[in-house]
């Protein structure tokens, strides 16, 4: 199915002088994401640690937390970190875990030096599901927990946060999560609750577990900790990998934050992303946000999925490189069984919708008692991915149903779960375009289906169901140039409300032929308006070369890559979309 193409208007005259690039599209690029002065360029393409971060003491109820934390190091008090079973989670746990064991340490003159007094707890995403649960409110106070922060989960426990209290646990709450009307009875860090004056609202929560981990370090220096300076820039590796995986907007804080966190990871000194990167294939390469959403996050994500999180989270803890070795080649294997089982449940979630009804319906919605409820969002992604409409995949565990939908920016699906779910559902979360929810009972199944379609039908116009590709500017390939590729670089790291930026040109063609293992790839060779040639590459693709011959004038939707082959560098396009040489 061809996407339809929107190719962004162009910027006004003025705009393009003032910013004074050596590519004039650039200027387009930078309008294309909202900036508007060449202050605003300076800020976007030069993010600077000094001027554009926050400092962490401005979350309202920060002082408090970090109170309430020292007084529970110092009197040898239990603390379990609460963690969600995703990448943002396990990340998130993971900074504040080595936090609280380092503070823990440079106490041990004040305080028994115990590691063990800093555990933590990851729910098993099919048998336990998403959040806090009072099974294990319970658990945690029979094993001596009386301190419980919970990490990228939390905001919306209210009733487990309130036994915790009967029970003599005090909380902790780091989110950014969506909320409801009333409010947990605890200390909450989260960006983006009422009165909340912490001026960024998009951190992920492994951003916002920095933040706390930041504040929590200046507290320990303050109490004479001989903490080494810049000691907490060392936890940013992980702030990278999940503020990509999490898909928060990559602009403000978290670009800084990206930013400098893709430099340490690329010199990490953690045996477990170190051992992870070689399980992934991608040890010598510069590791950028693209390396992380392909290769690092699914593999986190990866080990909830098949097995438990827990597995993810003690390789990042991992403290021997032998320990790391055998942790990374476990996930590794989760992550390969991971792939083959998406490919099944996809194969029969298309089989379930064939012809018509995959032009018809304004959201796919499907169900299988065989498939495991961690798979489901992946379903659900490659479905909105493929066809460019919000989605919802179903499976079960042990009799409970459970789902995850996605969308795109322009429906929220989180809430269309929330009204169409309205007495069918035991508890649903998430954000504007992504959800997780329990059914109560298998019987709402259709209802639910039903109730969902008509919700769409009613907030989704047609327009905004067509897959749709943003494209930053048609350019003629003349145009790509080495000082083009210089100037893009500075765009990087790409991620949501930045991504990587997709032109439209028209091309002559000269070859088309097919490429790789499976034969299953697209290679084209067309020629620029200067009489040089071009390399294009489009995965998956392959089935164009029957219907593409020399001569054809074609449209290619694409973005620009560098290609370094026997040492020597080309621009080369990977293919996004192919059509007509004109674009009405």
């Amino acid at each position: 199915m061809q996407k339809r193409w929107n190719i962004a208007a162009p910027c006004p005259e003025d705009f393009t002088q003032a910013m004074d690039f050596a590519s004039p599209v650039f200027a387009q690029l930078l309008w294309n994401r909202a900036i508007r002065s060449p202050e605003a360029a300076e800020r976007f393409l030069h993010p600077s640690w000094d001027q554009h971060t926050h400092s962490a003491s401005q979350f309202l109820h920060m002082p408090q937390a970090v109170a309430r934390v020292f007084l529970a190091l110092e009197q040898g008090e239990r603390i379990t970190i609460h963690g969600d079973y995703d990448a943002d989670g396990v990340t998130g746990s993971a900074v504040l875990i080595t936090t609280l064991r380092e503070l823990l340490r440079h106490l041990q003159s004040k305080a028994p030096a115990n590691a063990d007094l800093v555990d933590y707890y990851i729910p098993h995403r099919d048998q336990e599901g998403y959040g806090l649960h009072a099974e294990t409110v319970r658990l945690l106070h029979e094993r001596g927990t009386t301190l419980l922060v919970t990490v990228d989960c939390g905001i919306a426990c209210n009733e487990e946060i309130a036994l915790a209290k009967t029970l003599g646990m005090d909380t902790i709450v780091v989110d950014h999560h969506q909320f409801g009307e009333t409010l947990p009875d605890a200390h909450i860090i989260h960006p983006s609750v009422p009165n909340e004056p912490y001026p960024f609202k998009h951190l992920a929560a492994v951003g916002v577990a920095f933040k706390f981990a930041c504040e929590l370090v200046e507290e320990g220096r303050r109490k004479g900790l001989a903490l080494a300076v810049g000691w907490e820039k060392w936890l940013l590796d992980l702030v990278a990998i999940a503020t990509v995986t999490d898909m928060v907007p990559l602009v403000d804080e978290n670009r800084v934050l990206e930013t400098y966190g893709l430099t340490v990871l690329n010199k990490t000194r953690r045996h477990g992303l170190r051992a992870l990167i070689r399980a992934a294939s991608l040890e010598g390469k510069t590791l950028t946000s693209e390396s992380i959403g392909f290769g690092l996050g699914p593999r986190l994500n990866a080990a909830g999925r098949m097995d438990h999180a827990s597995l993810a989270l003690r390789l990042l803890l991992a403290e021997t490189e032998e320990e790391a070795v055998t942790l990374a080649a476990e996930v590794e294997r989760h992550n390969r069984a991971r792939q083959d089982t998406t490919r099944r449940m996809m194969v029969e979630a298309e089989e379930k919708m064939q012809g018509d009804a995959l032009q018809a319906t304004p959201l796919f919605v499907h169900w299988d008692e065989r498939w495991a409820p961690a798979l489901v969002g992946l379903v659900a992604g490659k479905f909105l991915e493929r066809f460019g409409k919000p989605a919802i995949a179903i499976g079960q565990h042990n009799g409970t149903w459970i789902g995850s939908g996605r969308s795109h920016a322009g429906f929220d699906v989180t809430e269309a779960v929330r009204v169409a779910g309205e007495g069918l559902l035991v508890r649903v979360g998430g954000h504007k375009q992504a959800c997780g929810f329990t059914l109560a009972s298998p019987e709402h199944l259709t209802t639910f289906q039903e109730r969902l379609v008509a919700y769409t039908k009613e907030h989704l116009n047609a327009e905004e169901a067509v897959p749709t590709l943003e494209i930053d500017a048609e350019l003629s390939l003349d145009a790509v140039e080495w000082p083009l590729m210089d100037e893009l670089a500075q765009l990087m790291p790409y991620g949501q409300s930045n991504p990587q930026p997709l032109f439209f040109s028209r091309a002559s063609v000269l070859s088309s032929d097919v490429m790789g293992k499976t034969q299953s790839h697209l290679r084209l060779t067309v020629k620029r308006p200067d009489g040089r040639w071009m390399k294009f590459v489009g995965f998956s693709m392959g089935a164009h070369a029957a219907t593409i011959k020399p001569g054809d004038m074609i449209g290619i939707v694409y973005h620009l890559e560098v290609n370094d082959f026997r040492e020597e560098q080309t621009i080369e396009g990977r293919i996004h979309d192919l059509g007509p040489a004109s674009v009405t």
